[in-house]
Parts: structure tokens; C-alpha cells; sequence
């Protein structure tokens, strides 16, 4: 496409170079793209949103769709994902009847990077982190630095006659557990790399807090004692505030969508409990639309809670996007995990799910011998020794943490490709309300009927779920009438409740007073499935 940068996919997208595409998009297509600035992050950073809709004076009253990818740093196909799917909707408004049509009627908003300082620390350094790390100084407490001076923070093994890791025998590059018959050493302890604060030679510990974004949502939130990472309180991270205000502050959203990086799945709620704490009517449509997404994407769809090893409980995550989206939002959620390096190197979900321990190790070999085909990739830095100014002896390699995380990125031309096909149909499902017959008929005098059918032709109720009447943002749809007098006990608007998908309709009627030949414009509105307008002359 002209002007618009082709999608990378040899590497993936560091800061600089996806705010480069952003522009380029809002540069070339200014009458399609917008792009606006949630909040600036602690390191200065903004976290950007692309707002994508044909051209029109209101752009925030049409149906919206919200997309959000890069929750957690090292998860950085999300982004790729995400400007995917930008692009295909340029060049789809150009090129494609549908995309054109779609974008004439829905508005959607693109958040390609949630976490900009956790994506560029991982992706520059290669450390350790979930969404932010916080100091946390405490004595022998460890924090990541770079202290052989290569640029990167990796990780540290150091010999210890109780170490609790040994040598994998068949590649000593690889550390797997201890078992309690072993005796012949070397055995080892691993840490990040970086320095001990306050180092007496006790055991380490950790000198960061870790936060995890995706269990900073509102939903269930909990505690971090009873859950790892959820912060202070909810949206107590800035960009999750700016996320979650932004979203509150825009009841036209009818679908929301995550993109994440794990055992590739199409997951739905719930994120705790079963599937019985969801409405079965929901529950019914869920399925149905993530079927549609398991043939546009292959992968299958999941509960969050069956997300797990086979030989696991069903887990349970507290504050996370999914129950936030579904039980306070009313809304259809789900989330794409695109993939990591055991599904790129052939290894399936559910032969992952499905494996024993010693089978996980066979994996990490396979990954290992991926790293040795291809060692231009950067994946594996060979360990090498290091007097580590207060560990003394140690090793210094392994894992750029990244690489794990995410499928190759080669492969992210195929997986990009169908979770766009996967977004534009949930989006395309979205409510739409239309005026399909006004009429006016002569009473007497100067008084007339008029009468209007008012239908929702879209999928989704009005309401979109079950739960969703119940919502803050849900309002009943309004049908007004202008141009006349309104006599009947009705008056000039009406709240007619929520329409459901599939052509729910209302049919309604006013007698008013009007000269013959005055226009009478009908207006029917809804927060989530647009508005329209139809206007009948009085004779």
C-alpha cells in the first residue's frame, strides 16, 4: 500500500518503530486514522491509541470496537498483531466492499502496545519482567543489571554444592530440577542477572515487586498475598487507569479483544469459577462466536479457567480482562494467545497440555536445538564466566526471555493474518439499529398517526449479553419524534428497552398536530448499535 509501511516480520516492533508506523498510517490516511494519547507512562513514553473509522462529524456514536495487545512486556507479538490488523483495514476501505462498509458504520480503537516501558526494557535488554518492575530493596534482595557490561540482562547460574538445579544430561547448557537421590554434583543455583543489595552472603532474595497488568483489572480483584501481581489496587497502574477511563468514557463499545502470546487458543470467560456462573444464553453465543474464530485462526477456543496443564485444576485469575469485560462490561470478550516457540517449532496446545514433565524438558532441548540451526537469531547466549563482584564465580547466559514467549516471528505473517479474518467478523456481528418503515396517516383536521418499525438488523442484542441491561453503559434504545406536536400520552420520546439480535424489532406510533405537508423526522438511538433517522411528510 502506498505510503504505508508493509508489516515486519523478521524481527518484532521496538518502541520507535511502531510509533514510525502509527504515523505513517494517521499521515497517509488522515481521513480514516486518528491517534490520540491515553496517558504518558512512568518512563515518558505515551501509550497510544489509533482510532480507524470512515469519515463521518461523529465518530464516537457509531458502534466501537476496542483492541488491546502487549498487557505483559515480553508478549510483544500482540503487536505485530495489532498493526495487522490497522492495515488491513486501510487498505480493506480502499479495496475490500466489506472492510469499506464496515468501517462506515463502526468505529474501532487500537491500543498496539498497552506496556511500552516493559516492552522496550525486554526487548532492549532481554530481562526479566511481567508488566513493571518496581525497586523493592530489602538485604541479599537481587535486582536485574547488566553486570558484564554486554548490553543485555540475562540470567546467572552459580555452583553450590545446594543448588537446587543440575545439568540437563544431555545438554549441559540446560538446567533442570534436582532430585532428592541426586548427590554427584555440579549443582547450581540460577538468579537474573544483577547485583545483591545489602549482600552478607544469606540467601537471596528479590529486590523487585513485579505487577502484572492482567490482574489489575476491576473484576475479582484481589490482594497481591492472594494474587501475584495485582497491585496496589484496580487500574492502579497509569496506562490501566488511562485504559479503563477512556473506556468508561465511550458507551458506544460493543466488542473488546486482547491479543496475548502463550500456547496459541482462542480463550472466552470465565477467568474464574465454570462455565455455570455464565448466562447459558451468553455462553451459547460465546461458543458460537469463538468457533468462528477457532476456523479463522486454528487454534481452539478456551474458558480462561481450562487454560492449564491436563494434570492441573482449572485455574482460577483474579482481576483479569476477561470476568472485567463480561460481568462489568456486559460485553463479549476474548483474547487471542497467538502462540510461543514450542508451537512454532510444531509442538500443539494440546500436546502441551497434555505432556509430563520430562516431556517439557524434551521441548526446551528441541528449543535449544532450534537456537543451534539459527544462533544469528540472538535467542541463546552461550554461558560464560563472570567474577561477579559479590557472588564471586558465576556464569552468565541462557534465554533472551522473549524468545520463549512469542512464536518466531517469521510465523506471525500466517497467525497476524487470521486473528485480523477472526476481529473484523466478531466485529462485524455488532448490533445495528435502522428505521425500516415510517408512515403518516390523516386523522382529522390537523391531526395524524405517525407509525415507525424500528428493528436491530444486526447479530448481537442491543444490549449485547444477557447481563448487559444491567450495565451503566447500556442505556434502553430512545425513539424520538420532531416536526410536530405530540398529543398522545406517549410524548416525543420513547424508551423502548433493547432489541434483540437477528431482526428484533418495535413497532410504535404517535398521533400528532402539524400543518399538511410538515416533515416529521423520527430518530431512533442506541449507545451501542448506532442511529438512525427517517422522515415522513404529513399529507
Amino acid at each position: 500500500m502506498p505510503g504505508l509501511p508493509e508489516i515486519v516480520y523478521d524481527h518484532y516492533y521496538r518502541w520507535q518503530e511502531m510509533l514510525d508506523f502509527l504515523s505513517a498510517a494517521a499521515q497517509q490516511h488522515p481521513d480514516l486514522v486518528s491517534l490520540h494519547e491515553l496517558t504518558r507512562t512512568p518512563e515518558d513514553r505515551p501509550l497510544m491509541m489509533a482510532r480507524i473509522t470512515a469519515p463521518c462529524d461523529e465518530p464516537d456514536l457509531k458502534p466501537g470496537y476496542l483492541v488491546q495487545a502487549n498487557v505483559h512486556a515480553p508478549e510483544v507479538a500482540g503487536t505485530t498483531a495489532s498493526l495487522h490488523l490497522i492495515r488491513a483495514l486501510l487498505e480493506g476501505y480502499a479495496e475490500s466492499t466489506a472492510i469499506a462498509g464496515l468501517l462506515q458504520q463502526i468505529v474501532f480503537y487500537i491500543v498496539p502496545r498497552m506496556n511500552p516501558d516493559g516492552a522496550e526494557f525486554i526487548l532492549s535488554t532481554g530481562g526479566a519482567i511481567r508488566s513493571r518492575n518496581t525497586p523493592r530493596y530489602r538485604k541479599n534482595g537481587l535486582y536485574q543489571a547488566d553486570v558484564d557490561g554486554d548490553g543485555l540482562i540475562l540470567h546467572m547460574r552459580r555452583e553450590d554444592p545446594r543448588g537446587n538445579l543440575k545439568p540437563h544430561p544431555e545438554d549441559e547448557r540446560m538446567l533442570i530440577a534436582r532430585e532428592a537421590t541426586d548427590t554427584q554434583g555440579p549443582f547450581y543455583f540460577l538468579y537474573n542477572e544483577g547485583l545483591v543489595h545489602d549482600y552478607d552472603g544469606g540467601a537471596i532474595v528479590s529486590a523487585e515487586r513485579y505487577a502484572d497488568f492482567n490482574r489489575n483489572w476491576a473484576a475479582n480483584w484481589k490482594p497481591e498475598h492472594e494474587q501475584g501481581g495485582a497491585g496496589d489496587f484496580p487500574f492502579s497502574q497509569p496506562e490501566m487507569q488511562a485504559f479503563a477511563r477512556f473506556v468508561y468514557d465511550h458507551p458506544n463499545l460493543f466488542g473488546i479483544f486482547g491479543f496475548h502470546c502463550g500456547n496459541n487458543s482462542v480463550l472466552r470467560p470465565p477467568s474464574t469459577g465454570s462455565d455455570d456462573d455464565i448466562a447459558p444464553a451468553d455462553l451459547e453465543k460465546m461458543k458460537e462466536i469463538g468457533a468462528r474464530g477457532e476456523e479463522l485462526t486454528g487454534f481452539t477456543q478456551r474458558a480462561v479457567v481450562d487454560y492449564r496443564l491436563t494434570s492441573s485444576k482449572p485455574i482460577a485469575l483474579q482481576g483479569h480482562f476477561h470476568d472485567w469485560g463480561y460481568r462489568h462490561l456486559g460485553l463479549f470478550v476474548y483474547e487471542v494467545e497467538l502462540g510461543n516457540i514450542y508451537n512454532s517449532l510444531g509442538i500443539t496446545t494440546e500436546k502441551y497440555f497434555d505432556s509430563t514433565a520430562q516431556e517439557r524438558r524434551d521441548y526446551d532441548l528441541l528449543a535449544l536445538k532450534w537456537h543451534d540451526a539459527n544462533p544469528g537469531q540472538g535467542g541463546f547466549t552461550p554461558w560464560r564466566p563472570f567474577d561477579h563482584p559479590q557472588l564471586g564465580p558465576v556464569e552468565i547466559g541462557g534465554w533472551r526471555r522473549h524468545f520463549a514467549a512469542n512464536p518466531l516471528s517469521t510465523d506471525m505473517d500466517r497467525i497476524a493474518a487470521g486473528c485480523t479474518a477472526f476481529v473484523l467478523d466478531h466485529a462485524g456481528r455488532r448490533p445495528w439499529i435502522q428505521i425500516i418503515q415510517a408512515s403518516a396517516e390523516h386523522i382529522d383536521g390537523n391531526v395524524y398517526r405517525v407509525r415507525a418499525t424500528v428493528m436491530n438488523t444486526g447479530y448481537l442484542d442491543t444490549q449485547i449479553t444477557t447481563i448487559g441491561h444491567r450495565t451503566a453503559q447500556q442505556q434502553p434504545v430512545q425513539v424520538s419524534l420532531q416536526g410536530a406536536t405530540v398529543v398522545s400520552a406517549a410524548g416525543p420520546v420513547q424508551e423502548i428497552g433493547h432489541l434483540a439480535g437477528t431482526c428484533g424489532y418495535k413497532d410504535l406510533e404517535w398521533f400528532v398536530t402539524a400543518d399538511a405537508g410538515a416533515p416529521v423526522t423520527i430518530s431512533a438511538v442506541s449507545q451501542k448499535a448506532g442511529r438512525d433517522q427517517s422522515t415522513v411528510t404529513l399529507g
